[in-house]
């Protein structure tokens, strides 16, 4: 049985060509045939390349050189089955803390609070997989208590959006594509988030605030790996729409479950273990690049 997949490689200006060479070499090197009706120059300036499977193991070899082509080019890259590729997206569904911005807004408010260094540390280990999820929350919530809820809009003033995320946004919802966010931060910070990317559903952790003060404590479940891939799942059947119809973007080992049960799931700019769990990576360009991998030439 023939199976078919798509290459897709995006660069933020027009490939390079000394990269496209090597591509073509790395295809007649493996043996592939390339069919012409899909190789293609878009606005994004990115080749569809459709060549037949083979088996799992020579699948992974060529998998591992084109990344290694990929990040001697700087150029992002994907491995697509084409009935995925060719699936209408009907809901993309995005981490939040360094992903749909710049920040971790935990470590924000620690570093407001004077004791930025300590919570980094524990961010950082929770994110790579390093600590159970959970519990880092907690123990970084509870050094927060006693924080003022007005540093917390100082820091809403000050957050950056992910290059390209901005624009992403414009173009799903230009398109009629439900957005979310599940995030492992919080719904404070994450409202904000919401209203200026017009994204349609919102779930992150609830800070308990009495007389303006952080207790230390969250209210409510916590949204967590687990919660994440529950998400995609309970919105995937709320809208009526297949798995392959999905889309998940994130950065962190607590994003793994929710990219592995999306149709596409998508690490950006990730940590290392989730590198290696996902199926699809953004590692050197804009989160537009996300529209690429989606079979999208809006840009």
């Amino acid at each position: 049985m023939i199976h078919e997949f798509v290459v897709v490689c995006v660069s933020q200006t027009a490939l390079n060509e000394n990269f496209k060479i090597e591509l073509k070499k790395l295809f007649k090197d493996f043996n592939l045939p390339i069919s012409k009706e899909a190789e293609k120059i878009s606005t994004y300036s990115y080749n569809h390349l459709v060549y037949f499977s083979f088996d799992d193991l020579e699948l992974k070899l060529f998998e591992i050189s084109l990344i290694k082509l990929s990040s001697i080019f700087l150029i992002d890259t994907a491995i697509i089955p084409l009935h995925l590729f060719k699936t209408k997206k009907k809901l993309v569904v995005f981490d939040m803390d360094s992903t749909l911005i710049t920040a971790e807004v935990i470590d924000e408010m620690a570093q407001s609070y004077g004791i930025g260094e300590k919570v980094k540390q524990i961010t950082a280990r929770a994110m790579n997989g390093e600590l159970n999820f959970d519990e880092s929350l907690k123990e970084r919530v509870s050094l927060l208590k006693g924080f003022e809820q007005h540093r917390m809009n100082d820091i809403i003033k000050n957050l950056r959006f992910t290059p390209g995320a901005q624009e992403l946004c414009q173009v799903l919802k230009s398109k009629g594509i439900k957005m979310a966010i599940a995030s492992g931060g919080f719904n404070y910070f994450a409202e904000h988030v919401r209203k200026e990317l017009q994204i349609d559903y919102l779930f992150a952790n609830e800070l308990e605030i009495q007389n303006n003060i952080l207790t230390g404590k969250t209210t409510g479940q916590i949204v967590n790996a687990e919660r994440k891939s529950q998400i995609i799942e309970e919105l995937a059947q709320k809208e009526k729409i297949s798995p392959e119809e999905t889309v998940a973007i994130g950065d962190g080992a607590n994003d793994i479950p929710m990219l592995l049960k999306a149709g596409l799931g998508i690490a950006i700019h990730a940590k290392d273990k989730v590198q290696k769990a996902a199926n699809y990576r953004i590692n050197f360009g804009p989160m537009t690049h996300a529209l690429s991998f989606m079979n999208d030439e809006s840009l």
